[in-house]
């Protein structure tokens, strides 16, 4: 550094553009700001305050729940801790703490950056969830002197803390962060590096994985043509009236969920159940019309009329298998694994009905499911 051999530029490229403010160039992040940033630093704080070992007992003792990491070990034993290990402690972070010896002011400061982290990842906004933003961030400077008062670090001159200050002009200015969020472009490591670097033999691999690569569009190209014949095929060849092939091959500009990704169990919970039957033990009288009213609308060239004259026709089954379950896998950003949100209804044993937000129209493009289902 003495000999200037860092290449220190004295007069930036910018420093003569007039309308160039270099502070834009460094926008929001959310996986290296906030979870590998803001809330590494929180976690570590909260260690030093409550004790490591107390810590992980609390996160021991949680109940398993589905979709929430259940770290068996606590946490302090991990190393290189990757974004969705920090996302799934941040998932069960306010919940260790409450209870314990942490004073309230510390709690009240943590909960406002985890409602910051998670308003900022809003897919739209809005002056109302901006004025949410603000106030969380406003909770956080009126609460984030205990820590320095607990003698946990000494001074809150963070950059990445800082970096919050920003967020709300950012938004507004670039829109909503998950436009210039990096871990887009982790997912795309996956792809395009690591895959490849595990399909080459690991010798002079460069050539192996580009070839991969152009192997993999040349199949993702294919596969985009072979689904649009087949949907031609299934438009062309569906009838108009109501008939089992009507069943078996719905028309895909009825109603559906194809747009995420809807699994199954292999075997249904009661195959074969009469119409009859469901209409009693699920408490639902008009499930027979409410078929025939759906099938009315496979109908390509259905009409509203013609949907209320098939209520008058017979279906043509009388038995259907009903699963009390299923698993939908959204695109995700983070892993080669994708999560599963397992959706259950079950009237049996007290009942559990789980809650789904359908959405219709183009604002349900921010949501796993689409459509009047």
């Amino acid at each position: 550094m003495k000999d200037e051999v860092s290449g220190y530029v004295y007069r930036p490229f910018w420093d003569n553009l007039p309308f160039a403010d270099i502070h834009f160039s460094i926008t929001p992040d959310i996986l290296h700001q906030l979870y590998q940033g803001v809330l590494k630093h929180l976690i570590s704080w909260c260690q030093i305050i409550l004790g490591t070992d107390e810590l992980d007992r609390r996160i021991r003792c949680l109940p398993p729940a589905y979709g929430v990491r259940h770290f068996s070990n606590g946490i302090s034993a991990l190393s290189q801790i990757s974004g969705k290990e920090r996302k799934n402690m941040g998932k069960i972070l306010l919940g260790c703490l409450i209870g314990s010896n942490m004073p309230n002011q510390a709690i009240s400061a943590v909960r406002a950056i985890l409602d910051f982290i998670y308003l900022a990842q809003y897919p739209t906004h809005d002056e109302d969830t901006l004025g949410y933003m603000r106030d969380a961030l406003s909770r956080w400077h009126q609460n984030k002197a205990c820590f320095i008062t607990l003698e946990v670090h000494e001074s809150l001159n963070i950059p990445k803390f800082h970096a919050l200050e920003h967020y709300l002009d950012m938004i507004r200015f670039f829109g909503t962060t998950d436009n210039f969020n990096t871990e887009m472009f982790e997912r795309l490591h996956i792809d395009f590096a690591k895959k490849g670097w595990r399909a080459s033999n690991k010798r002079d691999e460069f050539p192996q994985m580009t070839r991969w690569l152009s192997q993999q569009e040349n199949i993702q190209t294919f596969n985009q043509e072979l689904s649009w014949v087949l949907e031609q095929h299934e438009i062309h060849m569906q009838s108009p009236s109501l008939s089992s092939s009507t069943i078996a091959t719905p028309s895909s500009s009825g109603p559906s969920i194809s747009s995420s990704h809807v699994y199954l169990p292999k075997t249904p919970t009661s195959p074969n159940k009469k119409l009859s039957d469901i209409e009693r033990t699920h408490c639902v009288p008009l499930f027979s019309c409410h078929i025939k009213e759906y099938l009315g609308m496979l109908d390509p060239a259905a009409t509203k009329s013609s949907i209320q004259d098939a209520v008058n026709y017979p279906i043509p089954f009388e038995r259907v298998n009903v699963y009390n379950s299923f698993k939908s896998a959204p695109t995700s950003l983070e892993d080669d694994v994708d999560e599963k949100d397992v959706v259950k209804a079950s009237p049996l044993h007290g009942g559990r009905f789980d809650t789904v937000v359908v959405l219709t129209g183009d604002t349900a493009e921010a949501v796993s499911f689409t459509g009047d289902s």
